[in-house]
């Protein structure tokens, strides 16, 4: 597969309060045992569900959205907030996304054309897949890094391959926990700027949906 040239700069959204300069409030110091810290202020730890406020539970575990291990209060598991201007879980983006107007992207045959089949990252594609064959897509990534793959369709990723066709690190982990409406979920791992291809299965029907966004390993 030959090289490409080409790349999709992803800009990172992180979530605050502030609107103008001089509007951001001091980031208070809570005591993590009566009371935690949930976005810009301390709550009641009566108040926050286990594995929060910085996660949610995945099956029995609790799965910290910024890499964070559990802390244990009250014989509690919660995943501390590690600062008030963290950014957005990814989890929770791609089922609010997976349900909007998606872009048609209309998948290769031939992963030498896949130049032409782009998705965009963060916005979710409605994906057309050759029937009864192969399919080919590809997504732009700024630099070294782990990215997810959010699809409604279980079973049709094939791999992932970096612009000169070496394959990438591809995890399945599973569903969504976040949402039932993204049955599989794939960790990437790019290894340099440029573009990741995607290949998937011949599937019918020969269609999917999927979102990808950058974010931490689960």
């Amino acid at each position: 597969m030959r090289a490409y040239l080409w790349m999709t700069w992803l800009i990172a959204l992180p979530l605050g309060c502030a609107t103008s300069p001089g509007d951001t409030p001091e980031c208070p110091t809570c005591d993590d045992r009566t009371e935690l810290l949930v976005g810009w202020k301390c709550v009641p730890i009566a108040e926050v569900e286990a594995c929060g406020p910085d996660g949610h539970a995945h099956g029995t575990d609790c799965h910290c959205f910024h890499g964070q291990e559990p802390t244990v209060i009250g014989g509690v598991e919660y995943c501390l907030q590690p600062g008030c201007e963290v950014e957005a879980d990814p989890d929770a983006l791609a089922c609010e996304e997976i349900d909007r107007t998606p872009e048609a992207v209309t998948a290769v045959s031939d992963p030498a054309d896949v130049e032409g089949a782009h998705v965009d990252l963060g916005r979710v594609a409605a994906v057309s897949l050759p029937a009864g064959q192969e399919g080919y897509v590809h997504f732009g990534v700024p630099g070294a890094g782990p990215y997810h793959l959010y699809l409604d369709t279980a079973g049709a990723l094939l791999g992932a391959q970096d612009g000169l066709g070496a394959e990438l690190g591809a995890e399945d982990e599973g569903p969504n926990p976040a949402c039932a409406d993204i049955p599989e979920v794939w960790h990437l791992t790019a290894t340099a700027a440029g573009p990741v291809v995607l290949r998937f299965a011949a599937i019918s029907p020969p269609g999917l949906r999927l979102v990808v966004l950058a974010g931490p390993a689960h």
